[in-house]
């Protein structure tokens, strides 16, 4: 089933670390009021808290004995990050915006970082290898990409919302966040392209798959058509809808953007955690 507790908490522990890495990003941008940030933060905290709570230490582990060290410290990364957004939610929410702006941006650093330690982490320990091969590589970049992916997407949605009430709002930062999304569909796609290849010749099953000569083939071409071909499309849309300042109508495309990436990227682990492949 899709929706393996994995599946679900790797999706909201990246959307997280993507997310507040790029949310650091829009401090410079003065016309990002205290509301956005007020409700990222929360909605971070509840992500991460839920990704530690479906991870967990018993979903992090190479076997089911204790003691796994690898385990234990993307557990702890997790933890520390949700820490942080506690922290920053805090200040945010309960100090005044002069000061919060100033303090909270590293906080939101730290966070950040910290989660995608965890991401990594939680992707070589799930893969039940730590070795940073060839596979292991592809593997961090992937997870990394997609985390990216998935931030960049969350918050260009949201911020776009803030046009609808109030349209005189500077372009900058909905063009800052839809350049970021372009750009990480487009490593997406280049990534998923490199791998289909690969795995072609490589991995058990994948061209049957690809021939739909079994089930897996669904979730392939789910992967390749939804995710990576169809978030690219609408990524480039909403790029050039922005470009011609009309937000609403960016808005509405990335709102579909949101829905196609989050199935390829559900798509993506679902195959990666039940059948090994990486795509």
């Amino acid at each position: 089933m899709i929706f393996h507790p994995n599946v679900f908490g790797l999706l909201l522990l990246q959307t997280t670390a993507g997310g507040a890495f790029f949310m650091t990003f829009l401090y410079r941008y003065p016309s990002v009021n205290r509301s956005f940030y007020r409700l990222h933060g929360l909605l971070f905290l509840l992500a991460s808290g839920g990704a530690l709570f479906a991870l967990g230490p018993s979903g992090l582990s190479f076997s089911n004995s204790s003691g796994d060290p690898a385990g234990t410290t993307t557990v702890f990364l997790i933890l520390g990050g949700t820490v942080g957004l506690i922290l920053y939610n805090i200040l945010i929410n309960f100090v005044s915006w002069d000061r919060s702006r100033r303090l909270s941006r590293p906080v939101l650093n730290i966070s950040g970082t910290l989660l995608l330690g965890a991401v990594g982490g939680a992707a070589l320990v799930l893969n039940r290898s730590l070795s940073l091969s060839v596979a292991g590589t592809l593997l961090l970049l992937t997870f990394f990409v997609g985390s990216f992916l998935l931030g960049a997407v969350l918050l260009a949605m949201n911020w776009g919302h803030f046009y609808l009430t109030n349209p005189t709002l500077p372009i900058e930062p909905l063009e800052f966040l839809v350049r970021a999304l372009l750009i990480m569909a487009a490593a997406t796609a280049l990534l998923s392209g490199f791998l289909t290849i690969r795995n072609w010749s490589s991995q058990p099953g994948f061209a049957e798959g690809l021939l739909l000569e079994s089930f897996q083939g669904l979730y392939l071409w789910g992967r390749l058509l939804i995710g990576v071909v169809g978030g690219l499309a609408i990524s480039v849309l909403a790029y050039k809808t922005v470009r011609m300042h009309s937000t609403q109508a960016a808005t509405g495309l990335l709102y579909v953007a949101l829905l196609m990436i989050l199935f390829g990227e559900a798509f993506a682990r679902f195959l990666f955690l039940n059948l090994g492949i990486l795509i």
